[in-house]
């Protein structure tokens, strides 16, 4: 910098010393405005000379949110509430297991469990997404504990199996070996569902399609009518339950396409309660023992849409993310990852 400011200073040296006699306002002019941007320019490069660099205090935020104070008489946590919403449109262009992977950091975040809720739109209302949340968040039973008690970062699982380094770098526990090789395993079988989900749906439906068509085969001749008439059988969708999915088929139909079908409210995980919860040794896969193993609240949405009218996209989604939290009266800020 210091060879710039250098040569800067020749610069505007010469061209002081240098007038031009033929157009001397349009010398004045272009003078005043290289003086102009060279001094913008020693601006700006000043905070580079000194850089300061911030970090967060985690310690001090302990101290005046988490600790007992006149204030917070009962020392439980005073930051405040945070609503996380993720929106999504179409599984084949966003795969599942990535929209799944953000889900789990979002639920396995460092901030107090009673006071972070998350939230997922899926505007496309496909069945594929919704199996694919109630997969994370039977999963997140076993990631969001392991990350606490090993301070895993980053929490995104994919991102944190996939990192080059030393997994066991500033690990105290002694078991931290052991329970990563569990959750590997458990996370890699977490993929093989997700991914086998869609041939999963589609192999359902079309039993459930085929039962229905031998139904409406065998009435026809309970009844008397022709046997000969075509019989048309609409290719639902279904859910594991046995019944139809509310959302859009795979096969468009009225009430079941992705611009026309009904609203889906799911809660997958209920909201915990204030106070912690602690594992214990046998229960589970892993040792949780010493382990807070709350989850936050996670719900899946899928508004209602209607043909002739606008669903105003993205915005749309956020309005109705919003309405399903009820976030103007219940929380102090929400994001969207």
């Amino acid at each position: 910098m210091l060879v710039r400011l250098v040569v800067l200073a020749f610069f505007l040296q010469w061209r002081i010393v240098h007038p031009n006699e033929d157009a001397v306002w349009l010398w004045r002019m272009s003078v005043a405005c290289e003086v102009w941007f060279a001094f913008s320019w020693i601006l700006d490069q000043v905070p580079k000379i000194h850089p300061v660099n911030r970090a967060t205090d985690l310690q001090a935020l302990h101290d005046k949110f988490d600790m007992p104070s006149p204030s917070n008489p009962t020392g439980r946590s005073d930051l405040p509430g945070v609503d996380m919403f993720v929106s999504t449109a179409d599984p084949e262009k966003e795969p599942p297991l990535v929209t799944a992977n953000t889900i789990l950091s979002i639920l396995s975040v460092d901030y107090p469990v009673e006071k972070v809720a998350c939230y997922i739109s899926d505007d496309g209302g496909a069945l594929l997404t919704f199996e694919a949340m109630a997969e994370a968040a039977s999963f997140a039973d076993l990631w969001v504990p392991f990350c606490r008690k090993h301070n895993i970062e980053p929490r995104n699982p994919e991102s944190y199996f996939s990192i080059k380094t030393d997994p066991t770098k500033n690990k105290g526990r002694s078991d931290f070996v052991k329970d990563r090789r569990k959750i590997k395993r458990e996370y890699d079988e977490f993929k093989v569902r997700i991914n086998a989900l869609p041939d999963s749906i589609r192999r359902r439906s079309d039993a459930f399609n085929a039962r229905e068509e031998m139904k409406m085969i065998k009435h026809p001749r309970e009844s008397g009518a022709d046997p000969l008439e075509p019989i048309k059988v609409q290719k639902a969708t279904w859910m594991a339950d046995g019944t139809h999915w509310p959302g859009t088929w795979a096969v468009s139909a009225p009430d079941h396409a992705k611009g026309d079908h009904s609203g889906i409210l799911q809660v997958m995980l209920k909201p915990p309660s204030c106070d912690p919860v602690m594992g214990n040794s046998e229960d589970g896969l892993i040792d949780y023992s010493d382990v807070d193993i709350r989850l936050p609240m996670f719900v899946y949405v899928s508004r209602e849409k209607r043909p002739g009218y606008d669903h105003n996209k993205k915005a749309g989604a956020m309005n109705a993310l919003v309405r399903a939290s009820c976030s103007p009266l219940k929380w102090a800020f929400h994001a969207q990852p």
